[in-house]
């Protein structure tokens, strides 16, 4: 059984493969092809594997998030009740940046004359307050129709205590409008919690995704068939887990953070064989850096976030990304000030040593120009980049304007962008309320490796680790990730009050639901494994905080645990706790997981001594110091070897610079770097 997976990301698309019956593991890449990713998937696929042999194919796409940001979805409809046409706009009052009178809330993405109000009105407790007016829908489906609208969101108030009448909806706009059947987003399946703002944007944005996604899937299928490709396809979710291609369609929501989601993955499976339970991840690629933490041994997620200015409500992995990859144009304001992203030079033309017309310097450039990459290498096994070129561009539109030279600029440039990603860490550290010392950098993607050790050294991190294959981390990740469902029913109730029956009630009635999908994915009973979890918060917050739950038959035992757990957490994530105060359960979640094989790492001999360089070469550090340094290859390494530092590694899917440290390569083939 042969099994791969492919990350699409802005500027590479990675494919790793194992054989599960020997654990081989080949990698590939192949540049992003635009507008159509599609032939850049079969060709890297094509490089990897004979695809008449796959079995599985599991992959990552940004496909969903960039159609957020560049507001190239659906022309979508929404269906609300009457008085709350104007959620979108009012939206929660908070301020980005409290300070700036001049910022701009992004407009909604649904326009006013598409929003229609529906007569209708569902109590709190779920009771009918007012009868849904049949005829108002069928006059809206009437005017959607007129409008030439691609897909339609409904969000009633507290459907999610009693969907019926967004289910009737459904029925008559299909009834009306039989082309649109399969584009109808309720909230009550979408995002069945409290919060009308939260819910109702997480409804239209899954509406607004839902056909571009939908009809995406169906030309992948259909290309990969007619490449005699047929083995079963799943989805990489923001959650770290997998799902098949339908229910993504369905709900392409849980795909927005597709592609970063895998690195996360992979390296939390790396630091369990390692032993490392407390991680910063930093996921530099072409385009964007993707920074993440993981702790004790499980990523970091969140239960809601923001993309693109819109709120998403949806159980997600906690990632911090920021314009630093290595197409990151750098460039100088009229007041002389550089900056460095968040454009991007992306693949296509790419930085201006690809030699494809790109005439601005980025951080590939400058990497170029101070030594650390190779002019005779490859880079990605498909590019030989051009020193005169990257010279040109740092030295016209940098050097020349701030009055330094090339060296100067392309270290200014490095500089820069370190400090994006030192800020980018601490986000997901500091701000969490964690020490960003008791955990060790794993710096991925085609770019991470080179500028890790810098960036753990800036934030006195004791560790780094760099994946044995880097460059393709995140499709490593998405090969070793579970398939996963995550449910979640809003019940609201004192913890004191609260009968354990009335708890478990709920959870069964969504365990069942997980063991439905599951069964779908085809995965076997014994293969599941079932996680409950609460959203709690003190009595008279506004926000919650989510616990485990040890059982999803509770008990009396097993709930005051939870409310113990609360009080820890919350004293974690903001300084103090109130023990003695009420605590009320908010939302009720339940994950179905369906266990997938993990790919094998290592498994080479163990060797002693120090490795043996290939040659030497003249790097330049951010210091500006000038130093020749031995140049590793990475195939060289066996799991044992220690390199000198400073040196150089080279391998075809990224460049590992260590700048110091004492440098051992782990059993898993991952090289391990030891901080002073």
């Amino acid at each position: 059984m042969t099994r791969a997976a492919v990350d699409i990301g802005g500027t590479f698309t990675d494919v790793v493969t194992v054989d599960e019956r020997t654990g081989g593991l080949i990698q590939a890449k192949s540049l992003t092809t635009y507008p159509d990713p599609t032939p850049g998937f079969l060709n890297a696929l094509t490089k990897a594997s004979d695809r008449a042999a796959l079995e599985t194919v599991g992959y990552g796409t940004t496909l969903a998030t960039n159609a957020v940001l560049t507001r190239s979805g659906a022309r979508t409809a929404l269906l609300t009740t009457a008085g709350f046409r104007d959620v979108l706009e009012i939206r929660r009052t908070h301020r980005s940046s409290l300070f700036d009178i001049y910022e701009q809330i992004p407009e909604p993405i649904v326009p006013r004359p598409l929003r229609f109000e529906i007569p209708e009105r569902t109590a709190a407790d779920g009771s009918e307050v007012e009868p849904l007016d049949e005829q108002a829908v069928r006059d809206a489906a009437s005017r959607i129709r007129q409008a030439g609208v691609e897909s339609i969101a409904v969000c009633y108030l507290f459907s999610f205590m009693n969907p019926a009448h967004e289910l009737r909806t459904r029925e008559i706009i299909r009834e009306e409008i039989p082309a649109l059947a399969d584009d109808v987003t309720i909230s009550s399946e979408a995002l069945p919690l409290h919060r009308e703002y939260e819910r109702t944007s997480t409804t239209v944005m899954n509406a607004y995704l839902t056909p571009l996604v939908r009809s995406y899937f169906s030309r992948l299928r259909a290309e990969l068939q007619e490449s005699r490709l047929f083995a079963w396809l799943q989805m990489m979710q923001s959650n770290g887990g997998l799902v098949r291609p339908e229910r993504a369609a369905s709900f392409p929501i849980l795909t927005l953070l597709s592609g970063p989601a895998g690195g996360v993955m992979a390296s939390a499976y790396l630091g369990e064989l390692l032993g490392e339970a407390n991680l910063l991840t930093l996921d530099m690629g072409g385009t964007s850096c993707d920074v993440a933490g993981i702790t004790d041994g499980e990523p970091d997620t969140r239960l809601d976030f923001e993309i693109g200015g819109y709120a998403v409500s949806y159980p997600t992995l906690d990632i911090h990304t920021v314009g630093a990859g290595g197409g990151s144009i750098a460039k100088v304001d009229e007041f002389g000030r550089m900056s460095v992203g968040p454009d991007s030079a992306g693949s296509d033309p790419g930085p201006a040593c690809y030699g494809r017309g790109g005439e601005l310097p980025t951080v590939t450039d400058a990497n170029l120009l101070l030594g650390v990459y190779d002019p005779e290498y490859r880079l990605g096994g498909e590019i030989s980049p051009d020193l005169d070129l990257a010279a040109r561009a740092v030295e016209t539109h940098v050097g020349r304007p701030l009055g330094l030279s090339v060296t100067e600029a392309a270290v200014g440039i490095i500089r820069l962008v370190n400090a994006n990603m030192m800020h980018a860490l601490r986000t997901v550290s500091i701000e969490r309320g964690r020490d960003p010392r008791d955990f060790a950098l794993v710096p991925f993607g085609g770019a991470g490796p080179t500028h890790g050790v810098h960036i753990a050294e800036e934030l006195a991190l004791r560790r780094v680790v760099i994946p044995p294959i880097p460059g393709c981390n995140s499709a490593l990740g998405i090969l070793s990730s579970d398939v996963r469902h995550d449910l979640v029913a809003t019940l609201r109730a004192r913890m004191t009050r609260l009968p354990p029956s009335e708890l478990g009630e709920a959870l069964s009635a969504m365990a069942g639901e997980a063991q439905r999908e599951l069964e779908e994915d085809g995965i076997p009973p014994e293969m599941r494994r079932l996680q409950a979890s609460l959203d709690m918060r003190y009595a008279g917050q506004a926000y919650e905080l989510n616990v485990p739950l040890s059982s999803i038959r509770p008990d009396p035992s097993t709930m005051g645990q939870a409310v113990a757990d609360f009080h820890t957490a919350h004293e974690t994530r903001y300084g103090h706790a109130l023990a003695d105060d009420m605590v009320d359960l908010v939302n009720v979640r339940l994950t179905g997981l369906g266990h997938t094989p993990k790919p094998r790492l290592g498994g080479e001999g163990t060797v002693s001594g120090k490795a043996e360089p290939r040659t030497r070469r003249r790097v330049v550090s951010v210091l500006g110091q000038e130093t020749a340094v031995p140049v590793y290859h990475r195939e060289d390494l066996r799991p044992g070897h220690t390199v000198d530092t400073p040196c150089i590694i080279q391998q075809l899917d990224s460049t590992t610079y260590l700048p110091l440290g004492e440098a051992r390569v782990h059993a898993t083939g991952s090289i391990v770097v030891e901080l002073p």
